[in-house]
C-alpha cells in the first residue's frame, strides 16, 4: 500500500507541473503577435534570421518554412520568444550553440531533414510538444535551465540528447522513439516524466542522472534498453513497462524507491553490481528470461507473485541483500548454485520468520552441495546427515529412522526366534534345555522387546536375546541412543527458533 501512494502522489506531482509547463508557454508575448494563416503560406528561412537580427519576434502558425534554417552564426542571443508553431521545416535546421533567452514554442511543427541544437541554450520555457522529427534529431550538450516539453513528440531518426542538461522540470510522455534513443552521461535536475513513451530502436541511458522524480510508467522498449551506470537519486516508477529485448540496469544506482510492479522482461534482465538503496518493488512483474543481480547490493526487494519463464534462471552469486520478500517456491529451481547465496537466503528467511522456507533453502542447498562433492569421508558424512535428519531440518526423517528401526529388529527377533522367556515371572530361572528350544515368541513380544531395547538398551524382564541375536540386540541399542539424540537435538533446533 505504502508503494502504491507513492507512485500514486509521483504521478499527480508530475501531471500538475506538466500542465503548468505548459500552460506559461501558451501565454502571449507582449513583444509580437502570432501571424495565424488559413492557407500555408511559405516563409523563407532568411526571414526568420532578418526577424532575429533586427530582434524582432519570431512567430509563425501554420506556415512552411523552405530554405536552410541555419542560425549557428548568429553572434549573439535572441533575446525575443521565438515561436513557430503548427508549421513544416521543409529544409534543414541548424540551431547549434544558439542560445534562446525567452520562451521557445515549436509545439505541432514538422521537421523534414535533420535537426541540431546541439551546444544550444534555453534560459526561457522550451515546448516541443507534438513535434515531429522526421530524420535525426541532435541536442547534444544543450542545457535546457527551465521546463521542457517533449510530450508526444515523434523522433523518426536518431535523438541524441548526449551530455545534455535539463534543470528544470522535463517532459517526454507519450513520446515515440523510433530510431535509437541517446541519453548517455545526461544530467536530470528536477523531475523528468517519460511515462507511455515508446522506444523502437536501442534506448541508450548510460552514465546518466535522475535527481528528481523519474517516471517511465507504461514505457515500451522495443529495443535493447541500456541503463548501465546511471544513477536515479529520488524515486523512479517502471511499473507496468514492457521490455522486449534486453535490458542492462548493471551498476545503476538506486537512491529511492524503485517501482518495477507488473513490469515484463521478455528478455535478460541484467542487474549485475546494481545498488537499490530503498525498496526495490517487483510485485506481478513478468521474467521470461534470466534475472541477474549478481554482485548486486539490495536493501529490500519484493518478488510477490512474480512469475518467470520455463528455464528462467536467478542469478545471486556474489549478492548482498538486507531483505528479499520472495517464496521459495518461486524461486527454488531457478536459483543458480553459490552456496554464500543459498546461505543468505536461509538468513533472510528466518529474518522474515519464514522457518520452513529457510528448511526448504537449506535442504537444496546441503543436497547440491553433496552432489558436487567428490566420494571420500566428508561426502560419506553428508549422507548419513541427509538420510537420518534431512541435513537437521527434517525431524521426519530421525521419525521415520526410529520406527523402522524398531521394526526391523522386531520382526527379525521373532522371524528368527532368537530370544527367550524365563519359565517363572519375576524370577531370572530359565526353563528346562527342552523347553528353552521348543520356545516360540509372539511378534506383539519382540516388539515389546525391541522398543525396550531402542529406548533404554535393556532387554526387558524375563526376555533375553540367544545366540546371534545377542549381537543384534546391542546393535540396537546403539542405533536406539543415537537416533534419539539425533531426534531431540533437530527437535530443538525446529522449536528453539
Amino acid at each position: 500500500m505504502l508503494g502504491k501512494a507513492r507512485w500514486t502522489a509521483t504521478l499527480f506531482l508530475f501531471l500538475l507541473f506538466a500542465s503548468a509547463g505548459e500552460a506559461s508557454t501558451l501565454q502571449d508575448s507582449s513583444n509580437g503577435t502570432i501571424v495565424s494563416i488559413s492557407q500555408r503560406q511559405e516563409v523563407g528561412a532568411s526571414q526568420i534570421l532578418a526577424l532575429i537580427e533586427s530582434n524582432q519576434a519570431v512567430a509563425y502558425d501554420n506556415v512552411n518554412i523552405s530554405g536552410n534554417l541555419d542560425l549557428s552564426r548568429l553572434t549573439g542571443p535572441i533575446k525575443q520568444p521565438f515561436k513557430i508553431t503548427n508549421s513544416t521545416i521543409l529544409g534543414p535546421a541548424n540551431l547549434q550553440e544558439v542560445t534562446f533567452e525567452e520562451i521557445l514554442d515549436l509545439r505541432g511543427t514538422t521537421f523534414r531533414d535533420n535537426v541540431s541544437f546541439a551546444k544550444a541554450e534555453f534560459y526561457g520555457d522550451a515546448n516541443f510538444a507534438v513535434t515531429i522529427f522526421s530524420e535525426d534529431t541532435d541536442f547534444r550538450f544543450a542545457r535546457f535551465n527551465r521546463a521542457v516539453s517533449f510530450s508526444k513528440v515523434r523522433f523518426g531518426g536518431v535523438a541524441s540528447f548526449a551530455n545534455a542538461q535539463f534543470d528544470g522540470n522535463a517532459i517526454f510522455e507519450g513520446s515515440n522513439f523510433v530510431g535509437d534513443a541517446k541519453f548517455d552521461l545526461v544530467q536530470f535536475s528536477r523531475p523528468v516524466t517519460f511515462m507511455s513513451a515508446i522506444f523502437s530502436g536501442e534506448a541508450s541511458i548510460t552514465n546518466s542522472q535522475f535527481s528528481g522524480t523519474t517516471i517511465f510508467m507504461n514505457s515500451l522498449f522495443k529495443g535493447d534498453a541500456n541503463f548501465a551506470g546511471t544513477r536515479f537519486v529520488s524515486d523512479v516508477i517502471f511499473r507496468s513497462s514492457h521490455f522486449l529485448a534486453g535490458s542492462s540496469f548493471g551498476l545503476t544506482s538506486f537512491g529511492g524507491f524503485s517501482d518495477f510492479a507488473n513490469v515484463i522482461f521478455d528478455d535478460v534482465a541484467f542487474f549485475a553490481a546494481t545498488k537499490f538503496s530503498d525498496n526495490a518493488y517487483f510485485p506481478d512483474a513478468k521474467f521470461n528470461e534470466d534475472l541477474v543481480l549478481e554482485s548486486a547490493r539490495i536493501y529490500s526487494m519484493q518478488l510477490d507473485n512474480a512469475t518467470f519463464g520455463k528455464d528462467s534462471k536467478i542469478n545471486l552469486k556474489e549478492a548482498d541483500f538486507t531483505r528479499l520478500v520472495v517464496p521459495w517456491s518461486t524461486i527454488k529451481d531457478r536459483l543458480e548454485f553459490n552456496g554464500a547465496a543459498y546461505l543468505a537466503l536461509v538468513k533472510n528467511y528466518k529474518n522474515l520468520e519464514w522457518f520452513d522456507d529457510a528448511d526448504n533453502c537449506y535442504y537444496q542447498y546441503r543436497q547440491i552441495s553433496q552432489s558436487n562433492e567428490p566420494w571420500g569421508w566428508a561426502k560419506l558424512a553428508d549422507v548419513i546427515a541427509w538420510l537420518s535428519c534431512g541435513y537437521g531440518v527434517r525431524v521426519s526423517y530421525t521419525v521415520f529412522w526410529c520406527i523402522f528401526t524398531i521394526a526391523f529388529f522386531g520382526v527379525v527377533l521373532w522371524a528368527g526366534n532368537g530370544m527367550r522367556r524365563f519359565e517363572h515371572v519375576g524370577l531370572e530361572v530359565p526353563s528346562d534345555e527342552e523347553d528353552i528350544e521348543n520356545q516360540r515368541v509372539s511378534l506383539i513380544d519382540a516388539m515389546y522387546f525391541s522398543v525396550a531395547m531402542f529406548t533404554t538398551s535393556q532387554a526387558p524382564v524375563n526376555n533375553y536375546p540367544v545366540g546371534f541375536y545377542r549381537h543384534l540386540a546391542m546393535l540396537e541399542g546403539i542405533l536406539g541412543w543415537f537416533f534419539l539424540g539425533l531426534f531431540v537435538v533437530v527437535l530443538a533446533g525446529i522449536l528453539i527458533r
